[in-house]
């Protein structure tokens, strides 16, 4: 069985939206060693960060309310069918398009995680990941929605334009998302890794009562 793994690295000094959206209750994670095996005889570390740090999984509960949280969602749901489309690597802010998603020559399912690369995952830890995020048109996003698929997947950080003042504040996109009953798994990486196609996918949460999201790694599994 071969995996390629698409959760990113979780780091002291990472990319994160508290710094790019200056918003510190999302700050970059603290990861604080305790002791060390020379001097202490064992290893031990603290960690302080966001919900929303790395590549997470999200759950309506982050913008409405009387929504499950990632703690309750059933470990089958986390393992399940899912769906690859590359598209063409996108400019910075760069528009996803309902035209690309219906040429891809992919078939979406109900019930898949529908994985989206646009190559964006490259620019991991560098400047104005966040704030230069490609995003998903309306239509695009309503396309996927149609679909009726269990996740959605993208190496973007933002599914609104973070830039637009109306779409920060109102998240549409987000918000149709998990209005639909789907959660979100962002941002994603190694799209160089993995052709277009069907796989299963694998998505591992830690399970901690009550947040919205959580910090995770996943896998495709080819």
């Amino acid at each position: 069985m071969k995996m390629v793994e698409i959760s990113g690295l979780i780091e002291n000094g990472m990319w994160n939206y508290g710094d790019e959206l200056k918003e510190e209750i999302f700050a970059g994670p603290k990861i604080i060693e305790m002791a060390n095996v020379k001097k202490d005889g064992f290893s031990a570390h603290r960690i302080e960060m966001s919900i929303l740090t790395g590549t997470y999984l999200e759950t309506g509960a982050h913008i409405l309310s009387d929504v499950r949280t990632v703690d309750e969602v059933n470990i089958e749901e986390l393992f399940l069918d899912c769906v690859v489309i590359k598209l063409k690597e996108k400019e910075p802010r760069g528009h996803i398009k309902v035209e690309e998603l219906e040429n891809s020559g992919v078939e979406v399912k109900k019930g898949d995680c529908l994985v989206i690369f646009t190559g964006w995952y490259k620019m991991w830890n560098k400047k104005n990941f966040v704030l230069n995020s490609p995003h998903f048109e309306y239509s695009a996003m309503d396309w996927i929605i149609n679909k009726k698929v269990k996740i959605l997947a993208a190496d973007l950080p933002c599914y609104d334009d973070i830039q637009d003042p109306k779409d920060s504040k109102e998240l549409p996109n987000l918000r149709k998302l998990y209005l639909s009953g789907a959660m979100c798994l962002a941002p994603i990486v190694n799209g160089d890794k993995v052709e277009s196609g069907r796989y299963k996918i694998i998505i591992m949460p830690l399970k901690v009562k009550g947040l919205s999201a959580s910090p995770c790694r996943a896998a495709i599994i080819l």
